[in-house]
């Protein structure tokens, strides 16, 4: 049974060892891709920041290549119903879709994210994140489980 176990280790060990110039390719292009990705965000942030009459600094954007993600700092909404973010979140992230159509850097976006953080000094605590899903039509629905 012992060795049995070092087989299958030592197959699976290969297996992944095998696979690794692909996964740093895909590392390459990935860092690429969210390089282009960069020169839009401070547009993608005044978006957002419009949508929801916040200040562009009320906002945070960041983007990985296949994520975005919006992190609003110290919102009246944090003391307020669930229902009220969420409503506001999907405006922001109706304003941002609408931002990066047809934007070929942004074409392997298949999620958007929506934080809600209660932010002092250098810590922030989640209040709230919403989730937003890349339909087959390109519009971004809320994710539900």
């Amino acid at each position: 049974m012992k060795k049995l176990r070092s087989i299958v280790s030592l197959v699976a060990a290969l297996a992944w060892l095998g696979s690794v110039p692909v996964l740093a390719a895909d590392v390459a292009a990935d860092a690429a891709q969210v390089a282009t990705q960069a020169t839009a965000l401070p547009a993608l942030q005044q978006s957002a920041a419009s949508a929801a009459g916040y200040k562009v600094t009320d906002l945070e954007v960041r983007s990985t290549a296949h994520k975005i993600t919006i992190t609003v700092i110290n919102s009246p909404l944090n003391a307020g119903e669930p229902a009220g973010r969420s409503n506001e979140a999907s405006k922001i992230i109706h304003a941002i879709e609408t931002s990066i159509a047809a934007r070929a850097e942004f074409e392997q976006v298949m999620m958007m994210h929506v934080d809600y953080v209660s932010r002092r000094g250098t810590k922030s605590k989640i209040v709230q994140g919403f989730d937003f899903n890349k339909a087959p039509s390109g519009s971004f629905v809320p994710h539900t489980t």
